[in-house]
């Protein structure tokens, strides 16, 4: 059974319809209101206010938020292309020079058999991952031909794109303050189906 949650725009929806039946049930003639319905149009005015100030914050928070995730991918884009230019720089002779190749090619024969399953927006994310902590600028998440997950994205530590099997996350992912499990990231923070999480085995 779903649980059913509570959220600002389902307040502010509230708010709307309680102040509506008010003013539809308010006496046209010089009767007095009747007092519940005033107490409650008074409440759901409060209550509109309150959740259109939250609303407004979060909307500025998060214009904030996707500015300093755009410069950081931005930034991860332009690192990106310098060690592609300097790559060239390498003599093909030298052993470390097919050695750091052998790792390009490795690297990217195993990007291109992931399957993207989440890109939508950047998050920033933090979580212990073979018992390392890691900062991550979270740009995908993907899924191998042996369902097995990865977050792929701009690793602060490293300061490259790396990507991460989740099956050797070895902590919560924090996010914005808070501490998720894998599945309440995936429904909660990324939004995904909760069914199609659950076929997932998360």
């Amino acid at each position: 059974m779903r649980a059913y949650k509570i959220t600002v725009k389902k307040v502010l929806i509230f708010s709307l319809i309680i102040f509506a039946i008010y003013i539809i049930t308010f006496p046209n003639d010089d009767s007095p209101p009747n007092p519940t319905m005033v107490a409650l149009a008074g409440i759901s005015v409060i209550s509109f206010i309150v959740c259109c100030l939250i609303l407004l914050v979060r909307g500025i928070c998060g214009i904030g938020k996707k500015f300093l995730n755009y410069k950081a991918h931005k930034n991860l884009n332009l690192e990106k292309a310098s060690s592609q230019d300097t790559s060239f720089n390498y003599s093909t002779n030298s052993e470390d020079s097919v050695d750091y190749e052998q790792q390009e090619l490795d690297s990217d024969n195993f990007r291109n058999h992931l399957t993207t399953i989440w890109n939508s927006d950047l998050f920033t994310i933090s979580f212990k991952h073979s018992n390392v902590n890691k900062e991550l600028l979270l740009d995908r998440v993907q899924i191998n031909s042996s369902n097995e997950l990865f977050f792929t994205g701009y690793c602060f530590e490293n300061k490259d794109e790396r990507t991460f099997k989740i099956e050797n996350f070895k902590s919560y992912i924090q996010y914005a303050g808070r501490e998720y499990s894998l599945r309440h990231f995936f429904t909660k923070v990324l939004e995904l189906d909760s069914e199609y999480v659950e076929r997932l085995g998360v």
